[in-house]
């Protein structure tokens, strides 16, 4: 059993957005560390009991969360071939994503979710079905947990989802952000994803 939670993982005990998960650790309500040199923390398991506990929440979620962990663990060591060697770096996750994602190098502009200003020019590098990788966003003030992008590519009708953040990555000043749609229309988003 891990003795130490990752704020996605801590995230996905509590079904709440990664950055709650960074609030309540910054504010003390999660005991844990900060990995030197990185911006990124680490949650003690028995401090996510004791706040599970004195917030009246079911141990059950913790439970369903090892479980979730297990399947994925038994998934990737199934995942190889039998006969295959082990290797000690496997894609980070690839075996477990529910939809492929598809490389491509488009221009695209954040703004809040209810629309207003630009808050940055990105550029996506991968589409999914399900979400899309974006870098280059620079920070102005802190990075939303809701957005909405937008981008057009070779003439194809323009693609406006609506996202929410699901993990971010520093890189020099700017930031590199893994999103997930919560409204897209599949329609524009399939031409995208044969055509681009």
């Amino acid at each position: 059993m891990q003795r130490v939670l990752t704020t996605g993982q801590v995230a996905r005990v509590f079904s709440v957005n990664i950055n709650t998960v960074i609030k309540w650790f910054d504010e003390g309500k999660l005991e844990g560390f900060r990995l030197p040199r990185s911006n990124e923390r680490r949650i003690y398991r028995d401090s996510v009991t004791a706040f599970m506990r004195e917030h009246g929440i079911a141990n059950e979620l913790l439970r369903e969360f090892d479980d979730e962990e297990d399947v994925r663990k038994k998934a990737r060591r199934n995942a190889r071939p039998a006969g295959a060697p082990v290797t000690t770096n496997p894609p980070r996750g690839a075996e477990l994503r529910a939809f492929p994602r598809k490389p491509v190098e488009i221009v695209g502009t954040i703004t809040p979710p209810e629309g207003g200003e630009a808050i940055g020019q990105v550029v996506v590098r991968n589409l999914s079905l399900g979400g899309a990788y974006i870098t280059g966003f620079r920070l102005h003030g802190g990075i939303p947990a809701e957005f909405r992008l937008s981008v057009a590519a070779n003439g194809h009708p323009a693609l406006d989802t609506a996202c929410q953040l699901v993990h971010a990555r520093r890189e020099g000043d700017e930031m590199n952000l893994g999103c997930r749609f919560t409204r897209v229309d599949p329609l524009a988003l399939q031409t995208y994803l044969v055509n681009v």
